[in-house]
């Protein structure tokens, strides 16, 4: 065993994420300040140089561990999660059982190495959870439940004059048909509740309803009466709703170019990238090293002045890979100054997802640089193996489209529209059409617009769309119908 192995292994998992590491060696024994041993089997998440939530084997059971620095923020971490559990004990409102409240040992003993202490609280591991985010995402027939039970839950929370500061469905769990509350820590107490519909509760519930798409929107609110006397008459209500999801809009936006949980960077002075914690493979890997090499295997899609289109397997799955190209000298001038084209179909696909529009799965992007200058750029998303519209409707020749793909093409409008985004090229062969619903592809020139001609902007969009159809009068009549029935 080489040196470099006996010192990973000597240090500690305080040590480790001090040092800022996200990857851990496990298994991994964490020794606390009596002397006791857990034993850490896997690491549920990771917030760097804060904490981390491990599961963990201690006394002979399965544990949920979370592990706070010694810190500012870590004890701030501390007291808000103690905090949280004895409000939610004294309201009989079920979460994991708080087993032990303790710090680790001091493994340094020698005094060249720098002490690293931290708090650790030991959780029942709750066996067999579901996660409502999951629920919602997978059954589809029992959202209007899923919505109604957690609606009920954070009234009864407004009832004791408590909030849940991030009142996600993920941070709710069904076990055994009884609904828990996870992520203590953001249970607060609020002071002033002597209303019954005050604002406090007001803006707790947009930040809750701001999770979801428009379409639902509506419905949380109109379900909201059957737990708050006042809260379809409230006027601010949906003002309140239409701020937090700006806010939600704009930290996500920031939040797919950082380092955190979701997603992971690199920067030096010849590449940037950026790409989904989860897709993160060998394939991924060797791609940001070599990625002409990895476009040379790939089956072509497009070969244009602007942009290469390659299909190529990327580890067990296919994958699309867009590469710019500089039609000349001058082009390659300008782009040196630029935004990659890369890094805005990267910004455009989690744009679009914000505003409830398919689009292909974003993986990654990479750019090629020279300190500040762009020199190259590549995207890469998912595979979508679907026909276009325009193949389609030319292929099929008699057959037209169903009521339900009239109303995918409606929601998507409505979802642009209402989103005020501009695709800028909605062409018939930049729709993907499956069993599952239609996908916008090309997002080079995704734009939201803010200035006061959006509409006009929007319109050139159904313009386009239409344009698509000139040459058959019947499908030019199915999409004229169908977008006017919007208006």
């Amino acid at each position: 065993m080489t040196s470099s192995m006996q010192t990973r292994e000597q240090i500690s998992i305080p040590a480790q994420l001090q040092q800022g590491s996200r990857k851990f060696s496990l298994p991994a024994e964490l020794t606390l300040a009596d002397g006791e041993i857990l034993r850490c089997t896997e690491m549920l998440r990771v917030l760097t140089n804060k904490r981390v939530v491990m599961k963990a084997c201690w006394r002979g059971r399965v544990v949920l561990v979370k592990l706070m620095l010694n810190t500012a923020s870590g004890r701030r971490d501390l007291r808000r999660e103690l905090a949280g559990n004895e409000i939610l004990k004294a309201a009989k409102i079920m979460t994991p059982e708080l087993l032990l409240t303790t710090r680790s040992a001091d493994e340094n003993k020698n005094k060249n190495k720098s002490h690293v202490m931290a708090h650790v609280l030991v959780f029942e591991f709750v066996e067999h959870a579901q996660r409502f985010g999951d629920l919602w995402r997978d059954e589809e027939a029992q959202r209007t439940e899923i919505a109604a039970i957690t609606l009920r839950l954070i009234a009864n929370l407004h009832g004791i004059g408590c909030i849940h500061t991030d009142p996600h469905l993920d941070n709710f769990l069904l076990v055994n048909k009884q609904l828990y509350v996870i992520d203590v820590g953001s249970i607060k107490r609020c002071v002033h509740f002597d209303r019954l519909f005050g604002e406090w509760q007001r803006r707790n519930l947009a930040f809750f309803i701001a999770y979801f798409n428009s379409t639902w929107q509506k419905k949380l609110v109109e379900m909201l009466s059957q737990n708050y006397a006042e809260a379809t008459h409230y006027r601010q209500l949906a003002r309140s709703i239409k701020q937090a999801s700006q806010r939600r809009h704009i930290n996500y936006m920031k939040k797919c170019f950082r380092e955190c949980s979701d997603f992971s960077t690199h920067k030096s002075w010849y590449k940037r990238a950026v790409w989904k914690r989860a897709e993160y493979s060998d394939a991924l890997k060797a791609f940001l090293q070599t990625p002409d090499a990895w476009m040379k295997k790939g089956a072509c899609l497009k070969d244009g002045n602007s942009a290469t289109v390659v299909r190529v397997p990327l580890g067990t799955r296919q994958v699309v890979i867009k590469r710019n190209n500089r039609k000349n000298i001058f082009h390659w001038v300008r782009c040196l100054f630029r935004r990659t084209r890369a890094r805005d179909n990267w910004y455009n696909a989690h744009l679009l997802a914000s505003g409830g529009i398919a689009t292909p799965a974003p993986i990654a992007f990479l750019e090629t640089r020279w300190g500040a200058l762009h020199l190259g750029g590549y995207y890469i998303c998912a595979f979508n193996p679907a026909l276009s519209l325009a193949k389609k409707y030319e292929s099929q020749s008699g057959v037209f489209p169903t009521e339900k793909e009239l109303a995918w093409l409606r929601e998507l409008f409505i979802n642009l529209r209402r989103a005020r985004l501009y695709h800028g090229d909605l062409k018939a062969s930049n729709l993907l059409i499956s069993d599952s619903g239609i996908e916008i592809i090309d997002l080079d020139s995704v734009k939201q617009c803010t200035t006061r001609n959006w509409c006009a902007r929007i319109q050139k969009d159904r313009d386009r769309f239409m344009e698509n159809w000139k040459d058959n009068p019947v499908l030019l009549k199915y999409f004229s119908e169908m977008l006017d029935s919007i208006d």
